[in-house]
């Protein structure tokens, strides 16, 4: 049995846990979490070591305070739960410290059942805390996605263990085929990377019908641009993260908040909030709403980091931070720190204050599923522009073709995980800005890789030329 297909499994079993729970507790039928517990505690003892954990709830025969699972041993405690509020995480770690569980175990672990949330109010759980544990919101509040990720780099013995355990509970299965028999490769393995990143949004779509006056007239080509006419008329102003369908505003925004920025828009008697899966997966029609939606919500969140929309190209590009400025340049962390030159204005020798050219790096997106998760595919790009409102240089053809003949695997890769990095740092400046607590923010996860491919003689291919200035380090081969 082959070592990819094994990991494919336990995602996929994985993923059918996860969504069992969340149609259970939509039921109100929460007994299922008792029995997730032992499912979990078998899965920790696989994945993280805790060769000592046991379900606190059955031994011990009752509810202990705080936390269900626990290793004496290692000093680890574990709350298992479907809730995945911040209030839920108060409440675990004040009972926690109340009881002084912190004198018998170093660490808490919170899993979360169905989804954590894409932030965790880190100075509100520090007051929590007062000192006394050591709480790291993002390595010690775990979900599926968390476990996906530990499985990645698991043994195979201790992978098909852990399958054995969810099969078991999904179906019953019987335990078996050591080792050796999943058909490990006899040459190092090799991590590819598809270029593409794990993409999380609000679990909440709101959707109304739009006033009538709105519309010119019910036969409106472009609803959402008719929205935007009417919205300008009247000398207001609206994010731009929301699509018109049928008459109908729908964005992540909540708006059964009477304060949120559609009000003077929409009939508020027909508010209704959806779970987005409810809505995409109607059919195909609904789906690339769906993926507009997300796609202007993109907009949104790059447009005040000074990234732009080109619609003519449907690409997006880096803009200067300020119009004056002729360099913009990006600090990441790959394996190693870099920069790397995101805007480029160069001026003629013999005419210095004369424009030679102007050179954007740039971007498009495509939005997609994988095994009923979302991810975003990142193309890099580049952009060569003229004047002051960035238009599309008549040259721009021929440079761009000029610039990707010299090009190499290694650079347009290294690019991608530049792209990859800026995109995850962006996230923390959201998780800070003035508008977080009220503003919804699509954020990002992990690349997509798959380990165990065959490993490649990179002493048969071109020597790949790096032309950027970015992080170059050889870490992997390139995208799929």
């Amino acid at each position: 049995m082959n070592h990819i297909k094994i990991i494919n499994q336990f995602r996929e079993e994985l993923t059918k846990v996860t969504r069992e729970v969340e149609t259970s507790v939509a039921m109100g039928h929460f007994d299922i979490n008792k029995i997730c517990e032992d499912l979990f505690c078998g899965i920790f003892k696989e994945l993280y070591g805790f060769g000592n954990l046991k379900n606190l709830n059955e031994n011990e025969r009752k509810n202990f305070p705080g936390i269900d699972l626990a290793d004496n041993y290692a000093r680890v405690a574990i709350q298992v739960t479907s809730d995945r509020s911040l209030e839920k995480i108060k409440d675990s770690l004040g009972k926690f410290i109340n009881h002084k569980l912190y004198e018998k175990y170093d660490r808490i672990i919170i899993y979360i059942l169905t989804r954590k949330q894409t932030s965790y109010s880190k100075d509100t759980i520090n007051r929590i805390c007062g000192g006394k544990i050591g709480f790291d919101v993002d390595a010690d509040i775990l979900d599926f996605t968390d476990l996906a990720t530990k499985a990645a780099n698991a043994t195979p013995k201790t992978l098909k263990n852990t399958v054995d355990i969810l099969g078991t509970y999904l179906r019953g299965c019987d335990v078996g085929l050591a080792e050796q028999d999943l058909d490990p490769p006899e040459e190092p393995s090799e991590i590819l990377t598809a270029n593409m990143l794990e993409l999380y949004f609000p679990q909440t779509l709101y959707i109304a019908e739009l006033l009538s006056e709105v519309f010119e007239s019910k036969k409106v080509r472009n609803q959402r641009k008719q929205v935007g006419s009417y919205v300008r008329n009247l000398e207001r102003s609206v994010p731009s993260d929301y699509e018109v369908s049928n008459g109908r505003l729908i964005t992540f925004h909540n708006l059964e908040d009477r304060n949120n920025p559609f009000e003077f828009l929409i009939d508020r008697g027909t508010v209704e909030p959806f779970h987005p899966k409810d809505y995409y997966s109607i059919d195909e029609d609904h789906e690339r709403v769906f993926k507009s939606l997300l796609r202007f919500c993109m907009q949104q969140k790059l447009h005040k980091h000074r990234v732009f929309w080109d619609f003519r190209e449907r690409i997006f590009i880096f803009l200067p931070l300020t119009d004056s400025e002729n360099v913009r340049t990006e600090t990441w962390i790959g394996q190693k720190k870099a920069t790397r030159t995101v805007f480029e204005r160069k001026y003629k020798r013999n005419e210095p204050k004369k424009v030679l050219s102007t050179r954007h790096f740039a971007f498009s997106l495509n939005f997609l599923t994988v095994e009923n998760e979302w991810y975003v595919a990142i193309t890099p790009d580049w952009f060569f522009s003229y004047g002051e409102d960035y238009r599309q240089s008549a040259f721009s053809d021929k440079l761009l073709s000029g610039l990707k003949r010299m090009e190499k695997n290694r650079s347009v890769f290294d690019q991608f995980r530049f792209l990859c990095s800026w995109l995850r740092d962006l996230d923390a400046d959201d998780l800070f800005s003035e508008d977080a607590a009220t503003f919804p923010h699509i954020t990002f996860g992990q690349t997509l890789e798959f380990s165990g491919s065959r490993s490649l003689n990179e002493d048969l291919w071109e020597p790949l030329v790096v032309i950027d200035d970015g992080d170059s380090d050889q870490g992997r081969l390139g995208l799929l």
